[in-house]
């Protein structure tokens, strides 16, 4: 009968022993639950894109789950679509894309269901980080609470769930209205000021950045492209001529570069050259006094403080032909134009010129000299710095 307590024992430790390396086997480095913006937008595809993208960009190890919010404020929708688990980013992915957009930004309940999700014991959190990655995209909060409201739940909500989460915010194509209530949040949760995109492009490269474990973006920045750019790799890539020398380069985004060449430096005739990354190896793409815009973002040229030159590029042909006139990319530039087009059926363009507004947009039916109204084609301008698209063609 003495052996019973003995053998009960023993089982105890067995099991223990067990759950705890069962707990120690599970539990992941990194934890990272996508919370996503799914309120009515025309472009949510862009988001659903953006965070496929970052999650196929992430270690298989890491513990992924994705969360969306969007809905009313006397009833917030907000669900987890994916559980947290490792090896999961192509279902992020996929789910994501299932997502169908509707009602309006709910985002202070999103970010408050994020921070619960932590505070269950199972899934486990990651030993090392745990981070909610937000994309704000149909708006940033429609339901208007103080900034002093905002941090007194988030703080609420955050000592319940006992850990420190990593909250980082990406804004796309907000207004300048919704971007200061994204600020405000934010802020609650002690956050990092948010990165605000305005391209597809942009934000896929937001999102893997961000994404990444800060530990594991520091090795990276060790060995970031731009660090391998020398005058002898440009002249490696693209020859001058035996007394030409590469000076004064420039990299940007870890893609692209601009650097003076010349046979002295410091003359005035120096000759610009650009270079784009493809794969592993650096191609120059264009050299002059002056040089076309090409496949360098505009914003990269205006860190350069330069000008370039833009060729006219057609983003859609046919009857619903949109063209960009100034460089402000074919994605942004098929979205306003569609938008204006659907505004214009809807009644809600002014008058006979059209005139219509959304956020930085303007956009009107003009008269133009040695054209005839109808012969005008539609055209919408982004305000801040005058850049144009074209819906349709000159009759």
């Amino acid at each position: 009968m003495k052996r019973w307590p003995l053998a009960a024992g023993a089982v105890v430790l067995v099991l223990g022993l067990v759950t705890g390396g069962a707990w120690m086997t599970l539990t992941p480095d990194h934890r990272t639950t996508f919370l996503v913006d799914a309120s009515e937008s025309p472009d949510f595809g862009e988001v659903a894109d953006a965070v496929g993208a970052a999650a196929s960009n992430m270690s298989a190890d890491d513990s992924l789950a994705l969360r969306r919010f969007g809905g009313t404020c006397a009833s917030p929708d907000t669900s987890e679509l994916v559980t947290p688990g490792t090896g999961q980013a192509a279902e992020i992915g996929d789910e994501a894309r299932a997502i169908k957009p509707s009602g309006s930004a709910t985002l202070l309940s999103g970010v408050l269901a994020a921070i619960d999700d932590f505070a269950r014991t199972y899934p486990f959190r990651g030993s090392a980080t745990n981070r909610v990655v937000v994309i704000a995209r149909g708006g940033a909060d429609a339901c208007g609470k103080s900034a002093d409201e905002v941090r007194t739940i988030v703080g609420k909500h955050t000592a319940r769930a006992g850990v420190k989460i990593d909250f980082r915010f990406v804004g796309h194509r907000l207004a300048a209205d919704q971007v200061k209530v994204l600020n405000e949040i934010a802020a609650a949760t002690d956050a990092r000021k948010p990165l605000l995109t305005k391209t597809s492009d942009e934000l896929v490269t937001t999102m893997r950045e961000i994404s990444v474990p800060a530990d594991l973006v520091a090795k990276e920045v060790k060995t970031a492209p731009c660090d391998g750019v020398t005058p002898e790799t440009l002249a490696a890539a693209h020859p001058l001529g035996a007394d030409v020398r590469y000076f004064d380069v420039k990299c940007q985004q870890d893609k692209f570069v601009l650097a003076k060449a010349n046979t002295t430096t410091g003359q005035y005739d120096n000759l610009l050259v650009t270079f784009e990354l493809q794969g592993d190896t650096w191609k120059y793409q264009s050299s002059g006094t002056s040089l076309p815009c090409g496949s360098i973002p505009q914003d990269v040229w205006q860190q350069w403080e330069m000008l370039c030159e833009f060729e006219a590029v057609v983003c859609r042909d046919g009857e619903a032909k949109v063209t960009d006139l100034d460089g402000v990319g074919c994605p942004t530039a098929i979205d306003i134009a569609d938008r204006y087009r659907a505004a214009i059926s809807a009644q809600q363009a002014q008058g006979q010129g059209l005139f219509w507004g959304s956020g930085e947009w303007s956009c009107v039916w003009p008269y133009e000299d040695g054209y005839s109204h109808a012969a005008t084609p539609l055209k919408c301008t982004r305000t801040t710095d005058n850049k144009a698209v074209r819906l349709g063609d000159y009759q």
